[in-house]
């Protein structure tokens, strides 16, 4: 039986391609679409940031004053034109003294690498304009989707100030946690900001954690339903006091009500056989283009014409702990003396951005590094790289796993979170298998997983068995939608 069609409201902090950060403002660019095309009315709430990528301007449709603490701060609601969209896209902007949108960057100052000290200002006072912005909006909604800390006290808001309002009478709440290592921790004060007295900030109340309020837990314990990005992260996160920072217990609380929800990806932006960012295209059985893709990557690197046949090896990340380049620091001295090249592009830990500067520097035939986020440079890596390495601490879901098998580049990855979920290991006997695998988190097992792909490369017929299960994978955002 056919699902009835919903009025969904989606607030994020993130969406592709107007602001982007990580994997939140890829699922924002994309899910909405997903269930507009399953004939859902969706619309997107965003920050209306100064650097924002428009098109065109946006339209205005109103202006707004936003209860905040014991005054009001007057906000902006505008539409956003974006053509060949199905979901509507609102920006949300701040025209109070703080101006807290109007100025660079999302979530941190570019000029100092830092959060901006007002942030749970911020983006408590974006939540709270959004259902203010709901409530102005002509008509019922029936769903409200909150992601990551940036917007959990939209749930909280629905049950309690807006509670009884004709706009919510059927309003369900689904609140999404993307990653629960950034949890949104703030001072006392800002609970009275949000509406509430500070004495609701108790030990044992759904604000407090450790004397301070906790955003991501007030998500939690407010919203119907909690999803997090991949079902293996979903048992993580309530199991393990590592995977739940704190907040496992609260997890298995709502355990009931938390499901897991493998993200999907953009296949349209994401496909080899049409990427405009690539120098030749290909598809699965016709490789030829993939071929003249390392070509180009190799010379890009600066690895044109003394190019042994070693295996290309890619990482697109950002260079921090959680994504596991500590193995790469310990195993580095041992990766330097493998028949393997490196095309890296990320930022992050200045520890981690001179690690691999250095061995740029020092072993220029064997590693190029990029810093920043290049996006045509993304495509070309992982269209020319043979390997993607990705050995996360912990990983909510990862994209890049996705995007490299539909590229026939062959993951591994650390069986964590979504990485577990996606990728299987290849059996050289059955031929099944999508990557390569290893579970302790170390130096070694990193080291005996890139051994054993180096392997199968020196196998053809292994090799192109391993790349053709890759690109058999589904993982568009239709599948996930439908779930």
């Amino acid at each position: 039986m056919a699902l009835p069609t919903c009025r969904v409201a989606v607030l994020g902090a993130e969406m592709s391609p107007l602001a982007k950060v990580g994997g939140l403002g890829d699922v924002l660019g994309a899910l909405p679409e997903a269930l507009s095309r399953r004939g859902h009315d969706v619309s997107v709430f965003l920050p209306r940031y100064a650097g924002l990528a428009l098109p065109a301007p946006p339209r205005e449709r109103a202006r707004l004053e936003v209860p905040f603490g014991h005054a009001r701060e007057p906000a902006l609601l505008l539409e956003a034109a974006l053509p060949g969209r199905r979901a509507r896209v609102y920006l949300v902007d701040h025209l109070g003294q703080g101006r807290y949108f109007d100025r660079p960057g999302i979530y941190d100052d570019p000029h100092s690498g830092r959060g901006y000290p007002d942030n749970g200002e911020r983006f408590l006072f974006f939540s709270r304009a959004c259902l203010e912005a709901m409530k102005w909006l002509d008509g019922a909604w029936d769903i409200l989707h909150a992601n990551d800390h940036q917007t959990a006290m939209a749930p909280c808001f629905l049950r309690t100030h807006y509670r009884g309002e004709i706009a919510f009478a059927r309003t369900a709440s689904l609140f999404t946690i993307h990653n629960l290592g950034y949890q949104g921790m703030y001072p006392a004060p800002l609970l009275e900001r949000a509406g509430f007295p500070a004495s609701h900030l108790r030990p044992g109340s759904p604000f407090e954690f450790w004397g301070q309020l906790n955003l991501m837990k007030v998500g939690i314990l407010f919203s119907d339903v909690v999803s997090t990005v991949s079902p293996r992260y979903a048992q993580e996160i309530q199991s393990s006091g590592e995977q739940g920072f704190g907040l496992e217990g609260v997890l298995a609380q709502r355990g009931r009500d938390l499901v897991g929800i493998l993200n999907g990806i953009d296949t349209e932006t994401w496909d080899p056989s049409r990427d405009p960012n690539l120098p030749a295209r290909y598809r699965p059985g016709n490789l030829a283009g993939k071929h003249a893709c390392r070509e180009a990557l190799a010379a890009r690197a600066g690895w044109a014409g003394r190019e042994p046949g070693w295996p290309i090896a890619g990482v697109i990340s950002r260079l921090v702990d959680q994504k596991g380049f500590d193995l790469f620091e310990r195993a580095a001295a041992e990766l330097m003396r493998r028949e393997l090249r490196w095309a890296v592009l990320g930022r992050g830990d200045g520890r981690y951005q001179a690690l691999f500067e250095r061995l740029a520097r020092e072993h220029p035939e064997r590693v190029s590094f990029s810093v920043g986020f290049d996006d045509p440079l993304a495509h070309l890596i992982e269209a020319g790289a043979d390997l993607f390495l990705m050995p996360s601490r912990y990983e909510p879901c990862g994209l890049n796993q996705m995007y490299s098998m539909r590229y026939g580049t062959v993951p591994v990855v650390r069986a964590t979170g979504g990485l577990a979920d996606t990728v299987t290991e290849f059996d050289a006997e059955t031929r099944a298998g999508t990557g390569f695998r290893f579970e302790p988190y170390e130096a070694g097992a990193m080291l005996g997983a890139l051994g054993r792909a180096l392997d199968a490369h020196r196998h053809p017929d292994r090799w192109s068995a391993l790349v053709a299960n890759g690109m058999a994978q589904d993982f568009s955002w239709d599948r996930s939608a439908r779930r």
